[in-house]
């Protein structure tokens, strides 16, 4: 049995071993991979209990087969299979097949010739084997179980990070994970192509990360964190909004909402139905691109960008050992993939970019030149995260400097996912509806002669998700299907008493079925659903019950 794992393993070490190298050396990745290889070794000795006509052909549809469509996939695409990548397998197996030799319209064989090999590498198997007692037949299976489980489900067990056959397992669970969770909302509503005529406007999303508006000079803040942006804003370059609202507390939550301008609570995932920015940005004939530091598979986020952007790169592009704790640089990533990308791409573009930002731990956030605050004497304290407060000042004030460079008229917006509460209520990460998590540094990049009418509603009560009415209102792309925020251009009433609501209840990653309720007079009140209360600020506790909700909340949650 040895020879037939090590023979497999070798051949996935050979496939990619400059992809692995770096990632071996690190703790979780040697971790990742040693677990794969105790799955493929586990299953491999249960097989054996088999007589060998039933083995060979079992090996063959658990082992031989994914270790080759993974092969396709890591050769087309730098990286190996993730839940979504099935859809497209299931739909055009020849595709995958063909990616690797783009424009060349026949079938790659390297994927044909690990296939056999795999298959062959079953015969290594020793034609007969020890009984097992029940005992370690069931402890295996329990850890193969356990394993494959923690490699769909936890992020620090990537698929890309495994070896193929346990990968292609795990992303087989995490597949149906996923579809559980879309079925829920119904089929995804589909934009049909629209008319290019009139005007078509270069537009660029930038969507921040655990940026707090009350670290930013130009919202109050005692310390000079924001210094160009600081000097933007003294010239009227940006309108920013004072009263702004994030969607959720975390960015599995919030982001969704942002890009579909749905609003929570979403008990019944009505945000996997609406259509994206992207997704009508496209059928507007804009050409469009998503650039990201952050892993977008996490949590499923890629099903929203994915899906309408002409040029898509996520953080694992720009660095081998992104997570969810720390993505790619974001100068890095500025310099190598939005400014060449803001250089070339094709006018009318919609460009989105979704940064790193200042997620905890914050020291591990900006480089050696943004840490002017210093010392740094704790990987979470207020200076560190000031330091990353000063690089998304760069990051911004140059992604701005080079749109302008190509289009005056150009538009860009900036919001970010949610803030950080900094030690409100003694806590250091954003787990829960404190005002400096869910306060939004919401920004307006308008043309010049626009500027005034964002000017005049600066004080207004906005949330995040009006972003999405907004901009299809700048772009022209009519609305196709029900929005539940505030387009600023052509409904500005609409924000005068106004109930906002930040909520993390979505199947988007980890349903928490909470929400806070910011109401017109500014008073706030934090609903726990599962347990059946409501906290208002200056009363207690109140039953859910007992409380009237707004209508339109409330039918959102039967």
């Amino acid at each position: 049995m040895t020879a037939c794992v090590a023979a497999l393993v070798a051949i996935d070490l050979g496939l990619r071993w400059s992809f692995l190298a770096p990632r071996l050396v690190t703790v979780r990745g040697f971790a990742n991979y040693a677990g794969a290889v105790v799955v493929l070794a586990i299953v491999l000795r249960l097989s054996m209990l088999l007589p060998r006509y039933a083995r060979v052909p079992l090996l063959a549809v658990v082992v031989a087969v994914p270790l080759a469509i993974q092969t396709a996939m890591f050769r087309a695409y730098g990286q190996f299979v993730q839940p979504t990548d099935f859809v497209l397998f299931a739909q055009s197996p020849s595709a995958v097949f063909s990616a690797v030799r783009p424009g060349a319209g026949t079938v790659d064989a390297v994927p044909l010739i690990v296939l056999v090999a795999a298959f062959a590498a079953a015969w290594l198997l020793p034609s007969e084997a020890k009984p097992l007692r029940a005992a370690f037949i069931a402890l295996g299976t329990m850890i193969v179980a356990v394993l494959l489980g923690l490699g769909a489900t936890y992020w620090d067990a990537a698929p890309t990070l495994e070896h193929p056959q346990a990968a292609f397992a795990s992303s087989l669970v995490g597949l149906l994970h996923r579809n559980a969770v879309l079925s829920r909302s119904g089929a995804h509503v589909v934009i049909p192509p629209m008319s290019h005529d009139g005007p078509r406007p270069n537009v660029v999303l930038v969507l921040g990360e655990s940026l707090a508006a009350s670290h930013l000079t130009f919202y109050g803040y005692e310390r000079d964190t924001s210094p160009r942006l600081q000097r933007l804003f003294d010239e009227q370059a940006f309108v920013a909004f004072r009263d702004a609202t994030v969607m959720g507390p975390n960015t599995r939550t919030s982001l969704p909402y942002i890009f579909t301008g749905v609003e929570g609570p979403d008990a019944h995932g009505r945000v996997f139905r609406a259509p994206t920015l992207l997704e009508y940005a496209k059928a507007r004939g804009y050409h469009t691109a998503f650039i990201s530091a952050q892993e977008e598979s996490w949590g499923s986020l890629d099903v929203f960008f994915r899906e309408g952007a002409d040029t898509f790169r996520s953080g694992i592009a720009f660095a081998a050992n992104v997570d969810v704790m720390d993505g790619a640089d974001d100068i890095d990533v500025l310099e190598r993939g939005v400014l060449p990308t803001l250089q070339t791409i094709a006018e009318p573009f919609f460009i989105v970019l979704h940064m790193n930002g200042g997620h905890a731990p914050y020291a591990y956030h900006s480089r050696p030149t943004s840490k002017v605050f210093l010392p740094e004497d704790r990987v979470n304290s207020i200076n560190a995260y000031d330091n990353t407060v000063h690089e998304t000042d760069e990051y911004l004030a140059r992604v701005l400097e080079a749109l302008r460079a190509r289009d005056a008229n150009a538009w860009m917006f900036f919001t970010s996912d949610h803030g950080q509460p900094l030690g409100d209520g003694y806590a250091f990460f954003n787990r829960g509806y404190q005002e400096s998590i869910t306060r939004d540094p919401l920004l307006v990049f308008a043309p010049t002669p626009d500027r005034p009418r964002f000017a005049a509603i600066s004080g207004a009560q906005v949330a995040a998700c009006d972003l999405a009415p907004t901009i299809l209102d700048v772009i022209g792309a009519p609305v196709a299907w029900p929005m539940d925020c505030v387009d600023w251009l052509s409904n500005p009433d609409a924000m005068r008493s106004r109930v906002r609501v930040v909520s993390a209840y979505t199947p988007a990653g980890v349903t928490e079925p909470t929400m806070l309720l910011v109401l017109e007079d500014g008073k706030r009140e934090l609903f726990d659903l599962a347990r059946g209360t409501v906290d208002f600020q200056e009363s207690g506790t109140r039953r859910v019950s007992d409380v009237s909700l707004p209508p339109k909340i409330a039918e959102r949650l039967r």
